[in-house]
């Protein structure tokens, strides 16, 4: 299971605690740091002053902010898609693509999409692989649903071969949502896992409580392993 941390989207913290936040994040094993909407400043300091040994720096942005995103010259990139407009999705990841980035698709309200028309919420899966995405990140944004029925939706769409990804904003079940999706086929997981207040200083719990999903706790080793060396490391000084 790869993790896509989304802290550094909080457009609160200074330029230079967001780089030394990616650091961090980077010395975790996080897979993708994603540096939220893309602000020419930040993304002109980290070209030059941020170098990642193990994780990707993302611009994240609308299609709306397609030149913006392209100016901020990370090596991928996530086009958030709110709704489901195919041909919208299908253009910017091509462009994307050309441009030699590359491309996650963060289709959000994606669940509720799927229970109203499931054969449309795959048609913009499909177009989005298609059109050159690598990861394809389906969003529970409501958090209307259960974590076993976003298991067995993960694992219908997996059914196409197109690479998955899961995120959500439900707190109160977000680990649980997260391991049943990633055993489901999700194998790209968006989360805080180290939330920023000037720093490294809290991270969510890293198993399933019972309270969640009436099972016993699940232990998930990798983010018990990112949640240790963050505590290890506190905050930004």
């Amino acid at each position: 299971m790869k993790l896509y941390d989304i802290s550094l989207r909080r457009t609160s913290l200074s330029i230079s605690d967001r780089l030394v936040a990616a650091r961090r994040l980077d010395a975790l094993g996080v897979t993708f740091v994603d540096g939220g909407v893309p602000a020419r400043s930040f993304y002109h300091r980290a070209a030059i002053e941020l170098r990642l040994r193990v994780a990707t720096l993302i611009a994240s942005g609308g299609a709306e902010d397609l030149e913006a995103l392209m100016a901020a010259e990370t090596p991928a990139v996530a086009i958030v898609v709110q709704g489901h407009g195919i041909s919208m999705v299908r253009e910017a990841v091509r462009q994307l693509v050309r441009a030699e980035r590359r491309v996650i698709v963060e289709a959000r309200d994606f669940f509720d999409g799927w229970l109203i028309d499931p054969e449309h919420a795959l048609e913009v899966v499909l177009a989005a692989a298609e059109a050159g995405a690598e990861t394809v990140l389906l969003h529970d944004t409501a958090g209307k649903l259960w974590p076993d029925q976003i298991g067995e939706i993960i694992e219908s769409v997996a059914e196409t071969g197109v690479p998955l990804g899961f995120g959500c904003h439900d707190d109160g079940g977000t680990a649980a949502k997260q391991l049943f999706a990633a055993d489901a086929g999700a194998g790209l997981v968006q989360g805080s896992y180290a939330v920023v207040r000037g720093g490294l200083d809290r991270a969510d719990s890293p198993s399933v409580h019972s309270a969640e999903t009436g099972i016993a706790p699940v232990p998930c080793p990798r983010l018990e392993q990112t949640v240790s060396a963050q505590k290890a490391i506190g905050g930004v000084r």
